[in-house]
């Protein structure tokens, strides 16, 4: 099969292939997927969705052992834990039925029984602290080091930044740039931005570097203010008719105008000395050029809604006036720009002196703690495979233990993570000698697809993709590298044709190498209708007025494509009758989940919410909570107001509103009080002021548990989770 092509080392049958791989007639990119799982090449794979990638894999992992390659010389690197807990599943079930069927040798087999515990599948993550754990001198760490959770990690960053700002405060006090970063964005707003910094310090410090580097030393706060004044002046005088004339024509009567002129006014009568120290000053004047000149989108103002005709002297000259302004804008607008450039140069400046220091700070404290995150175990890893000399015999034992390495979710992977496995896959070259003996040279394999590359928020970058492409080339005289497959077996041909169509339609920016593309490579390939399964309805669109009708509509939909529809089997690649676990319904917020929960129970259809609220957001969650908060101090209005409202009780909006502010002792006050109260509200709390007193007599006897269990058991309140019939 197209899959598992039969390899000139390989003596034993071909691996069986089962699914829809194995069903496919020839498929079109069938060349690309045999030099996939060809072991002895190196490949970079674009995988699009649904093209059976992780078989690609998986079938690659097994024909290296079949090749005679040992296990622990095979590294498998995948995006998160449950990935790759899944990827070993399905390797070692592969590797089972290859023995089964005749695919390994028995002699072979028994042997390799005896190393699955050996099958190196990891995350990057995982894989750069068991790289630490081994070589932990080499890396700068205590051999005792730890990995700090999330809630640690938080917990030493507000420690580091609480020094940081410390010593950034002193800073300030001789570096103006430091200075002016605590002036435009005020502790907090500077903490929380510094916080964001050390998170992906991997990428924010080259970006900071890069963004200095050309920055002049000379250029200050007050360089630049002496710098915009002097732009400003010089373009204000040269309006047509003198400045005083330009300024006298304008909306006088205005007091808001007669600031901006005496401010205007001021700029073109300062000194030099008075230009050097005008920082505080001249953001006061930039600020009224561009409300005065420029409308907000920026464009130049063409009326002023602010100020009216008859805010000037001479109702004729106003005209001449806005000409004026209209005419100088654009001269204007060059100069706010490299105001603007240059304060931002200097800003930048001061928020890498920050960055620093609170990097500083931040692996300082790491190191006192003795622990690493997540971020910190990725930058040493890359130390320790950068050194040389010190660390030459532990490169040694990492050369001879992987020769081959697979990477998956390669369009998750960011810079800083390539530049690892590439140091990897550069030691296994400079070390090709201690592989001489082995059945295969050394090989890389990548698979990934830009187009589903969305971690962005984690650094990740798919232009990676393209530049492993050109460094993995260049490791052998290989012509090419690249392999595309697209065959999807996920979707129907209607679905396939108008994901086509949607992503040849969207908009592309040529010039930006990051930017979404989608070329022929890209395309799926659309079969012809196998008649199947019915894909004619495969795309359509419901509308309703509101929640409710749009929980029914979508119900009576799965109702109806559970009793007629057909789907594909994930296992099988064959056609059979839907059931519920093959349908899921996408939200765009978690509010409102309920009604369509709801819509499906009514319909007898099971459902479950996947990763939706938490624990302590469920209902019967807060119920309980309500109840045993209002029983550990039953005076407070607040706790017995929850309890009231909560499904132990349900007591009405209206009811609760005619008994506060006593809820409290209405709750143990007698039966016959409150007659107020409609006739379900009345029976409700009457039934509530039977047991309410037994169990606050019991709340210090027994342990919360079993008062718990009361509460439930005398309010029946399983029955209420139950519904009606």
């Amino acid at each position: 099969m197209a899959t598992n092509p039969r390899l000139p080392f390989e003596d034993g049958p071909e691996l069986p292939a089962s699914g829809p791989v194995a069903s496919a007639p020839l498929l079109p990119d069938a060349a690309d997927r045999a030099d996939a799982v060809d072991p002895r090449l190196n490949i970079v794979l674009e995988a699009s969705a649904g093209t059976g990638k992780t078989r690609v894999l998986v079938d690659r992992y097994v024909n290296l052992v079949r090749a005679g390659v040992e296990p622990r010389h095979i590294l498998a690197i995948t995006f998160t834990r449950k990935a790759a807990a899944e990827m070993r599943e399905r390797i070692l079930a592969t590797l089972k039925r290859s023995a089964e069927q005749g695919g390994i040798d028995p002699r072979r087999w028994k042997m390799l029984r005896e190393h699955l515990s050996e099958v190196a599948i990891s995350t990057i993550d995982a894989f750069c602290l068991s790289l630490l754990r081994e070589f932990p001198l080499e890396a700068g760490l205590d051999p005792g080091f730890g990995m700090a959770d999330e809630t640690e990690a938080l917990r030493l960053t507000d420690e580091a930044l609480d020094r940081a700002l410390r010593i950034c405060r002193a800073v300030a006090r001789e570096d103006t740039a430091v200075a002016m970063v605590f002036a435009e964005l005020g502790d907090l707003q500077l903490r929380a931005g510094l916080a964001g910094l050390l998170d992906r310090r991997l990428v924010a410090g080259p970006i900071l570097d890069r963004a200095v580097r050309p920055t002049p030393r000379e250029l200050t706060p007050e360089r630049v203010a002496a710098d915009a004044i002097t732009r400003l002046v010089a373009t204000l005088g040269g309006v047509e008719g003198g400045l005083a004339r330009f300024l006298a024509t304008g909306p006088v009567r205005h007091p808001r105008y007669r600031l901006f002129a005496e401010d205007v006014r001021r700029a073109v009568a300062s000194t030099e000395r008075e230009m050097r120290n005008a920082e505080s000053s001249i953001r006061l004047l930039v600020d009224g050029i561009d409300e005065y000149f420029f409308t907000k989108t920026g464009t130049p103002r063409q009326k002023w809604t602010t100020y009216k005709a008859d805010d000037a002297l001479d109702s004729r000259s106003i005209k001449a006036h806005r000409a004026a302004a209209t005419a100088l804008a654009e001269r204007l607008s060059d100069d706010l720009r490299a105001f603007r450039r240059d304060l931002n140069a200097v800003l930048t400046r001061g928020v890498w002196k920050l960055f620093r220091i609170a990097r500083d700070e931040y692996r300082q404290v790491l190191d006192e703690h003795a622990v690493v995150d997540f971020p910190e175990a990725l930058e040493r890893a890359l130390a320790l495979l950068a050194q040389r000399g010190e660390f030459t015999r532990s490169r040694y034992l990492l050369e001879s233990r992987y020769h081959h390495l697979l990477v998956d979710e390669f369009q998750d992977t960011s810079d800083a993570q390539w530049q690892l496995v590439w140091h990897l896959v550069q030691s296994w070259r400079e070390g090709l000698s201690m592989a001489q003996d082995q059945p295969l040279a050394p090989t890389i394999f990548v698979v990934g697809d830009r187009k589903q590359s969305i971690y962005g928020f984690r650094d990740a970058d798919a232009r990676v993709l393209a530049r492993a492409a050109v460094q993995i080339r260049q490791l052998r005289d290989d012509s090419d590298v690249s392999r595309a497959i697209r065959q999807s077996f996920r979707a129907v041909p209607p679905l396939l044709s108008f994901t086509n169509d949607l992503c040849t339609a969207l908009d592309k920016q040529p010039d930006r190498d990051d930017a979404f593309t989608y070329g022929e490579r890209d395309e799926f390939p659309i079969p012809r209708e196998s008649g199947a399964i019915d894909s004619r309805e495969a795309l359509g669109v419901i509308a309703a007025p509101d929640l409710e009708s749009q929980a029914g509509v979508v119900g009576d939909e799965i109702a109806r494509l559970l009793a007629t529809g057909v789907v594909r089997d994930r296992q099988t690649g064959l056609a059979r009758q839907a059931v519920a676990g093959d349908v899921a319904i996408l939200f765009r917020t978690r509010d409102g989940h309920q009604a369509f929960q709801r819509a499906l129970e009514a319909r007898g259809i099971p459902s479950y919410v996947y990763k939706g609220l938490g624990f302590f957001d469920a209902d019967e969650v807060k119920d309980v909570f309500a109840a045993l908060r209002y029983l550990a101090n039953p005076v407070s209005e607040v706790r017995a107001a929850a309890f009231l409202r909560s499904r132990f009780v349900r007591l009405s909006d209206v009811a609760l509103v005619r008994l506060a502010p006593g809820l409290a002792a209405a709750m143990v006050g007698p039966a016959d009080s409150d007659t107020d109260l409609d006739a379900d509200d009345l029976a409700v709390l009457t039934a509530v002021r039977r047991v309410v007193p037994g169990w606050l007599a019991l709340a210090d006897r027994l342990r919360p548990s079993e008062l718990l269990d009361l509460v439930l058991q005398q309010t029946a309140y399983s029955f209420e989770l139950g519904g009606l019939d």
